[in-house]
């Protein structure tokens, strides 16, 4: 698939085009509400001043009528915000298609005044509360942060979605995932690339949710299958049946009328201020939970209305024993809407006072944990899985070209050190403007030289970056890929740290460390990125420290790219290496200016074009 924005540009002007249409039944309405109203008001006042049966009866009429409008608008309304947080998902696809990461902020921003809403935001669109600056790549390969691989793929709207894409990245979805599991996931993405529409309505819907809180704590509870008391169910009986008393007064014994409903009301409320704190358990669980279980069951019929055929998709939208999702669901997200009626304790003192909504949301929720308890986890990781993919399925959207990789997973490391790509670029970089390049590397360490600039860090990320994402289970922007399984490490962007004495030396040496470790554990092959090795030390420090690294890291069940400026240390290598391939970068000189044309090619470059450079920012 060839990235292009025109599909859902054409979909903005259909979005908009819906709106409008509305935007305009919703002002007719309120209008008419408006004149109910008022009209209604009229005839009951002239009813009540001037003794008029009649205009009762009108009033009656009017008001039958008022509720029916009410609800019709209610239901224009919520149309109305489905369009506008559609047409905010198209725009985002537009902006994500193009890479401009100023444009998609700005919608992810769009309708928010409070800053502190603004930075949580941009955080969650961002996914920089998922980097990790003790994981084997994360802080080199741009996974999260504003112009990042996160948040350019992601269109997971749930906290729990979101989690499980970052774990994707940061390759911890399925350490151990096998062949076979990458090609399942591949089939499922592919179904979900060629539904895009189907995307932009599910994660509208998630939108609407306002799915940030992770329901952990739902989980917990529904997880334990604690059964409420069965007192709490005879007690709201007990308290219903109680108002049976000054209803029969109001025939037999109209004087004791008042008495009874105040004697009914005060027993409500001590019932209702013993059982807070028992019932505490419960509500605890349910706090800021009745829209996200609304939403989950939404997005599960979506799901299950979608026609997806896909054979793993299916397994996660399945229930159990041949239910669906939704009939667990319903019954709770029911149950909770009316835990969320008595949200505010100015308001749950005064409901519980006339009905024990308390005692009955209590029990049900006990009841429905018990019988269902265990769906209710398995439902939020299957949609977790479904929203990593529907995440997974974004390369194919936004690359100018992308194919899906094969990847073999030998039970031998020796067999899986290898990388075939061909044609492969970045996908942070424009598909217009983006030069794609061809890298071989088998049981090999591939040295790259070339001038400052002239793309040699950012093929090693591609490499990179390439890798996860054929491991996730993703398209890949090149037009062919064959890789091992491999655990990838990289020593990129070094930094020092005053606070635990490390210089940016210091930092690096532990980073090779870490990568010479693993690489003498053997349990599993090593794709290693290197860039520019031992900048911080001396010369001649700098070239004996590389060849002894390039010595620790030459075995079969290692592969790896490394760039350099030490030409010192390439001819050492020349001869004493077979394990060692070479590739490089160039650049034309012209009177205006420098050229590069970022095109991989075979051999060692000994160009340097720093003082070059060094001129054109006016040092001499």
């Amino acid at each position: 698939m060839t990235a292009s924005p025109k599909l859902f540009e054409d979909n903005n002007q259909k979005i908009n085009e819906s709106l409008k249409l509305y935007d305009g039944r919703s002002k007719l309405l309120s209008v008419i509400r408006f004149i109910l109203f008022f009209t209604g008001v009229f005839c009951l006042v002239w009813a009540i001043a001037k003794k008029l049966p009649l205009f009762y009866v009108f009033f009656a009429i009017i008001f039958a009528v008022f509720v029916v409008i009410c609800v019709i608008h209610g239901n224009i309304t919520s149309k109305l915000k489905y369009y506008e947080a559609l047409l905010n998902v198209n725009s985002r696809y537009v902006a994500r298609i193009k890479g401009d990461f100023e444009g998609l902020f700005a919608l992810v921003r769009d309708g928010l005044k409070r800053r502190d809403l603004i930075e949580e935001a941009e955080r969650y669109a961002s996914g920089i509360g998922f980097y990790r600056d003790d994981h084997d790549y994360c802080m080199d390969l741009d996974l999260f942060g504003r112009k990042s691989l996160f948040s350019r793929l992601n269109v997971a709207e749930t906290s729990f979605g979101r989690r499980a894409f970052a774990r994707e990245l940061l390759g911890l979805g399925d350490e151990v995932r096998s062949a076979e599991g990458i090609v399942q996931r591949q089939k499922a993405v592919k179904e979900l690339v060629s539904k895009p529409e189907f995307l932009e309505q599910y994660q509208a819907t998630a939108m609407l949710g306002n799915m940030k809180k992770d329901p952990k704590a739902l989980i917990d509870f529904a997880s334990e299958k604690k059964p409420a008391k069965k007192s709490l169910k005879v007690m709201a009986e007990l308290q219903i049946c109680l108002w049976l008393f000054p209803l029969a007064s109001m025939i037999f014994f109209p004087s004791f009328v008042r008495a009874l409903v105040l004697g009914v009301i005060a027993f409500n409320l001590v019932v209702w201020a013993i059982g807070v704190k028992a019932n505490a358990y419960y509500f605890k669980a349910a706090d800021g939970m009745p829209s996200q279980v609304s939403t989950i069951y939404k997005l599960y019929s979506l799901l299950e209305s979608s026609g997806l055929e896909d054979e793993y998709l299916r397994s996660l939208i399945s229930g159990k024993e041949g239910k669906t999702v939704t009939s667990s669901l319903s019954s709770l997200s029911l149950i909770l809407f009316f835990a969320g009626l008595r949200s505010q304790p100015i308001f749950a003192f005064l409901i519980n006072s006339v009905f024990p909504i308390d005692n009955l949301v209590c029990f049900y929720m006990g009841r429905w944990a018990v019988r269902n308890g265990d769906s209710l986890y398995r439902a939020v990781a299957n949609l977790a899985e479904i929203e990593a993919l529907m995440c997974a399925s974004q390369i194919s959207f936004v690359s100018g070209v992308s194919s899906f990789p094969e990847v073999e997973a030998s039970e031998d490391p020796d067999d899986n050190a290898y990388f075939e790509g061909k044609d492969i670029c970045h996908p942070l970089l424009s598909p217009d403007t983006a030069v794609s390049n061809s890298v071989t590397i088998r049981s090999d360490i591939a040295l790259i030289t070339g001038s400052n600039m002239s793309g040699k860090t950012t093929l090693i990320r591609t490499v990179g970056v390439c890798s996860i994402l054929a491991y996730m289970g993703s398209a890949v922007p090149c037009s062919s890929l064959k890789l091992g399984r491999m655990r990838i490490m990289s020593s990129m962007r070094i930094t020092d740290n005053l606070g635990e004495d490390m210089s940016t030396f210091k930092a690096e040496l532990v980073r090779i460390s870490e990568i010479i470790k693993c690489s003498k554990e053997g349990t599993s092959a090593l794709l290693f990125l290197i860039d520019e090795i031992f900048r911080g030390t001396n010369s001649d420090d700098r070239t004996e420290g590389a060849l002894i690294v390039l010595k620790n890291l030459s075995a079969k069940r290692i592969c790896g790219l490394m760039t350099t400026h030490d030409y010192a240390m390439i001819d050492h290598t020349v001869n004493s290496f077979k394990n060692i391939c070479y590739y490089h970068f160039s650049e034309t000189y012209t009177d205006t200016g420098i050229t590069f044309d970022y095109k991989l090619s075979d051999g060692i470059s000994r160009e340097s074009n720093a003082r070059y450079l060094m001129k054109l920012v006016g040092i001499e």
